[in-house]
Formats: C-alpha cells, structure tokens, sequence
C-alpha cells in the first residue's frame, strides 16, 4: 500500500509541476471562438471578430475560413511555429502537430470539433499560472481499486459524444466494464480513445467535492474479460479550469451510484 500509494502521489507532484510550467496548459486559456465563412479578423478592438484586450493592436491580421480551410493573414508582428508565418492552410487539432501561432504574448491554435472549426487562444503569461498553487485530491485509497468483469463489443457501439460547446462528435463504446462499489453494482461504458479507453463518468460528489461535469480515467484495453478499474487515477476534465475548452459530457449510462471519493477534487483557483 505504502509503495501504491507513493507511486499515485509522485505523478500528482509530476503532474502539478507540469502545469506550472507549461505556457500552453488548460490554465492558460483566455480565449474560445467560432470561425465563420469568410474573413474573422482578431486583434485587442471591439470591432475585432476575435477580441482580447491582451492583443498587441487594434486590428492583427485576420482568418480567412474558406471551404472548410483555414488560412492566416498578418498585419502586425506574428510568428508560426516560431518562425515566418506562411501562406499555406493551417494545420489544426486533428492533424499530428497543429500550427502555432505567437502574436505578443497570445497563441492560438485552428480546433475541430464535429462540424465547428475553432480558434482557441492561451495567454503565455496568464496570472492562473502564476497564481497555480497545485490541484487538490483525496487520500489514495485501495478500496477504489477494483477488478471488473469487462464485455467486449464485437463490434463496437456507434455512439454520439456530446460536448460542452454543443457540438457531436461520432465514437465507439468499445465495451462495458461491470464491478461492485461501496456495494453497489455499477457498469461503465469504455469508449474509444485511440489506443486505449476513456472511462468519463459522474459519481454523487459531483458538484459537492468534485467537479460538477463528471471526472475521467484512462486505461489501456484489456487483453481477456476483466480489468482493473483505478479510480485513484481520476482527474478533472479541462472544463474543470477553464471556460474555453470542449470537454464531452459523461455518457447517461456512466452515472454512478455511488461517491467516488479518491482522485481529483473540485478546482480551487
């Protein structure tokens, strides 16, 4: 226990120092906001399609989103990918590496999601990092380390991801893990995430010690007919921090029960 225990509790610290140090974390977004057909210009004026007071002008160059494409047109200082910004259309989320573009101290990214295409904006020098004290969890507990009894769907369900934005994004729950907690039985939904599966759920301490829009753990797919269900891995998803992202909503099948009391905890900014 005392060897499980630290082993959780280092890749908290890990994982708090990451954030910390990363100017392109969660904690970092100031900004989301929708493309439309045609020129979407930004910069710090009112006038400004995408509008952030930490632009370094009034007016900074403008989006062009033309048949599904996107391409960036400067008219102050700005660098792709730390160098010149090209005339090419921008790589976004759902290719390899999406293009970054730097204007002062802002970065934004071209996003995808279901039939939306984005622009989200992080603020390099944003005061939530600079006032990051660490995430909160629960003791480790042993208890919430459960073996299942895992049904593969052969083949997968076809299923609609829903997210906080609204839009739908088609997946596969790839198969049904069913176990006893706190002695209710309960069954969870493992829906497709490449390589492994993503168990997005809400528990009764939602909006009381954790946070309101369910929590999340990943696993890789088991070979036979059980797995072993950690929720001391647990942690919020990214909605949890911020208003910009586009976190999906917890299945209705994944509503346990029960409270979950072990991994992360409501986020205290």
């Amino acid at each position: 226990m005392n060897q499980y225990s630290s082993s959780i509790n280092e890749a908290r610290k890990r994982r708090d120092a990451r954030v910390a140090s990363d100017p392109l974390d969660w904690i970092n977004l100031v900004g989301l906001f929708w493309l439309e057909e045609g020129e979407n210009s930004f910069g710090n004026s009112a006038e400004a399609k995408i509008s952030l007071p930490k632009f370094p002008q009034p007016i900074c160059g403008y989006f062009l989103f033309k048949n599904g494409q996107v391409t960036v047109h400067a008219e102050s200082a700005m660098t792709m990918n730390d160098g010149i910004v090209d005339t090419r259309p921008l790589r976004t989320d759902k290719e390899p590496q999406a293009d970054l573009l730097e204007v002062g101290q802002l970065t934004m990214k071209i996003i995808v999601r279901g039939e939306a295409t984005l622009v989200r904006i992080w603020d390099r020098n944003s005061e939530s990092q600079k006032n990051f004290k660490g995430f909160d969890y629960y003791p480790v507990d042993l208890a919430y380390k459960v073996t299942a009894k895992y049904i593969r769907y052969d083949p997968p369900k076809p299923t609609i991801r829903v997210e906080g934005i609204g839009t739908e994004v088609p997946t596969f729950f790839m198969g049904q893990a069913q176990f006893t907690l706190n002695g209710v039985e309960c069954t969870l939904e493992a829906e497709e995430s490449g390589d492994t599966l993503l168990f997005n759920f809400k528990d009764e301490t939602n909006t009381i010690t954790t946070y309101g829009g369910g929590r999340r753990f990943y696993l890789p797919q088991p070979e036979g007919d059980e797995i072993v269900l950690d929720f001391n891995l647990t942690e919020n998803w990214p909605c949890a921090y911020t208003a910009f992202a586009s976190c999906p909503i917890p299945p209705k099948e994944n509503k346990l029960k029960t409270r979950v009391e072990v991994g992360e905890k409501v986020f205290k900014k």
